[in-house]
């Protein structure tokens, strides 16, 4: 596949802040973003114009979800908060978690019925989605607990942390499965590829690796990166592809698997002024969306020929 490296579009919205977490809308036709001062963005993800800016937290926004059936988003907070939303960006219900701590991530499970958070109190915590409760505080971590994602299909979370460790959990019983050691410095990222089989887990290393959760198996170590790997994302399509990006703004596209490489595919080492604190694939692949610290969302497309 041809790696977007073409900078389609920059957008800073006015009072512009660092955009912390983005997401695109059911379908892909506008992208969200969410920043430093709680404030939700909207742009149309076609001509990329600004559409709409609302106060969402008091606090500055830390993760955005959307649920499998796309009905529902979550968002958090650095203040201990979660919120519900409707499609049309309505707010439904807020709750107070994590004693107050930041909430890194959120991720709902394969049927929607339930979500997970993790949070700077060092837990991962499980939700009954219906009934807006906690069901279950799973400890394990001896620190921030900086990531956490459900896999696509199992009963089975993952979830990284400021000790270095990443834990895969049984939610059903919140005991820990297992524990990877592979990193020597804080888990900033977790992603399961679609295919339910593979885990890449992305540091303050410097590094990212790809597991093969059958086998318990790492498959490779990959190094690009000069400073923190920030953000990762898997591609909706090719299943061997994902990129990232680092807290100076790089960012790297990647192919790996049995036919791919542990060399970078493409980089762009400007590709922002600052860390790039998120990032997000539009559905249909063809488009990659940027937000970072220097307050701009980037939209990358082909290079035209």
């Amino acid at each position: 596949m041809a790696f977007l490296t073409y900078n389609a579009h920059v957008t800073r919205a006015k009072n512009s802040n660092p955009v912390m977490c983005l997401s695109w809308t059911p379908g892909g036709r506008r992208l969200l973003t969410g920043n430093q001062e709680g404030e939700f963005t909207l742009w149309d993800g076609v001509n990329f114009s600004f559409e709409l800016i609302m106060s969402a937290h008091d606090q500055s926004f830390r993760c955005m979800a959307w649920s499998h059936n796309q009905n529902y988003l979550l968002t958090s907070d650095s203040g201990g908060n979660i919120k519900y939303w409707s499609p049309s960006i309505a707010p439904v219900q807020s709750i107070d978690s994590h004693d107050g701590q930041p909430i890194h991530a959120l991720s709902f499970s394969p049927a929607d019925t339930k979500f997970v958070s993790c949070g700077d109190d060092a837990t991962v915590r499980v939700w009954d989605w219906a009934g807006r409760r906690e069901e279950r505080v799973m400890e394990g971590h001896g620190w921030d607990v900086k990531c956490v994602q459900w896999h696509p299909r199992s009963s089975v979370i993952c979830s990284g942390s400021k000790d270095n460790l990443v834990k895969l959990w049984d939610p059903r019983t919140g005991g820990c499965l297992s524990t990877l050691y592979g990193h020597k410095n804080t888990v900033t990222k977790v992603a399961w590829n679609d295919n339910g089989n593979w885990l890449l887990t992305a540091s303050r290393d410097q590094l990212i690796k790809l597991y093969d959760i059958r086998a318990m198996k790492e498959l490779c170590s990959l190094k690009g990166h000069h400073k923190e790997v920030t953000s990762i994302s898997w591609h909706p399509i090719y299943e061997t592809v994902f990129a990232s990006g680092g807290m100076d703004g790089t960012l790297i596209y990647w192919n790996v698997g049995p036919k791919g490489s542990e060399e970078p595919a493409a980089k762009i080492p400007y590709a922002h002024d600052m860390a790039i604190w998120d990032m997000k694939w539009h559905p249909a692949g063809h488009m990659l969306a940027t937000g970072s610290n220097d307050r701009q969302t980037k939209f990358w497309a082909r290079n035209r020929p």
